[in-house]
């Protein structure tokens, strides 16, 4: 393996195992309390790393494009850890592949971006699959009140997509780390107040020690270090090479939850997983669906 392959492994691994951590701090923290502690803890590490490069963080451009994708960033972070309260980390993985066709049709609402044959067939191929995951033998299990986690995680697909497609001129004019930090930093500016003015520090004093970790593992490594490494990583390699990483993560996820959380590994996870990456290998190949919009 080339060591610049880490740029883009080392990321995908964080992630994939992102979804145990995620399970692991919801049980002590509601979605706010954890992700303001995700934003208090990942702004000062992209601060180190920006300066480190030598980037410039001010004067920055699209101040009011930053402060909506802060709103939309934490939408879309509480959306998905509320739905991760009631499913699977292998589900929510699995769903979230999915993130980069809802991406595409948004576009093709707002945008006017073509939306071709090709991501309708990506699209119900994959529907297909979340049904079958969401299912798992049991068509009962489709009942709002059985599939209400998998519908809020799906939920969070829409709310990424609403996030990449309003931050796409951001994004082409701003260096990428510099607006996650100013949208980190915003964000936790915001939220971290509220947090702690509702539930009090008290509640992170007292946490676990693994659940400490996580958060730590969730803020700094996931958001903050994967997002650099990230960076780094699609300025070396080619839209299909990164696509490749990607299909993994949720794989990883599978793995980890099932040697960690004691998730069980059904056929019916399997038959769903197939049919998601088939649905979304056919938008990205043949629709020119962008993988590197994938949730991160």
């Amino acid at each position: 393996m080339k060591l610049s392959s880490l740029f883009l492994l080392l990321p995908v691994l964080f992630w994939g195992i992102s979804y145990i951590a995620i399970k692991v701090v919801l049980r002590e923290l509601e979605p706010v309390e954890m992700i303001s502690a995700r934003f208090l803890l990942a702004a000062p590490t992209l601060f180190i790393i920006i300066k480190a490069k030598r980037l410039k963080i001010w004067p920055v451009q699209k101040k009011g494009g930053l402060f909506v994708a802060s709103f939309l960033v934490f939408l879309h972070f509480w959306v998905m850890a509320t739905g991760m309260k009631e499913t699977t980390a292998s589900n929510t993985a699995w769903i979230l592949t999915t993130a980069p066709i809802f991406v595409a049709a948004l576009a093709w609402v707002y945008l006017r971006e073509p939306f071709s044959k090709h991501h309708w067939i990506g699209f119900i191929v994959a529907t297909f699959g979340v049904v079958v995951l969401t299912a798992n033998g049991s068509w009962s299990n489709l009942a709002w009140i059985n599939s209400r986690g998998d519908v809020i995680v799906l939920g969070s697909c829409v709310t990424w997509g609403l996030y990449t497609v309003a931050t796409r001129d951001i994004t082409r004019t701003v260096n990428p780390l510099v607006a996650t930090f100013w949208m980190t930093l915003v964000a936790g500016l915001v939220f971290v107040p509220y947090t702690l003015f509702t539930s009090g520090i008290g509640i992170y004093l007292s946490m676990q020690p693994v659940t400490t970790l996580s958060l730590v593992f969730l803020g700094v490594l996931c958001l903050a270090v994967s997002f650099w490494l990230w960076a780094e990583g699609l300025s070396r390699f080619t839209a299909a090479d990164v696509g490749a990483y990607l299909y993994i993560e949720p794989l990883f996820t599978m793995v980890a939850a099932w040697a960690l959380l004691n998730e069980a590994v059904t056929v019916w996870i399997l038959t769903g997983a197939a049919f998601i990456t088939m649905g979304v290998y056919i938008s990205e190949r043949k629709g020119k669906v962008k993988l590197v919009e994938h949730d991160v």
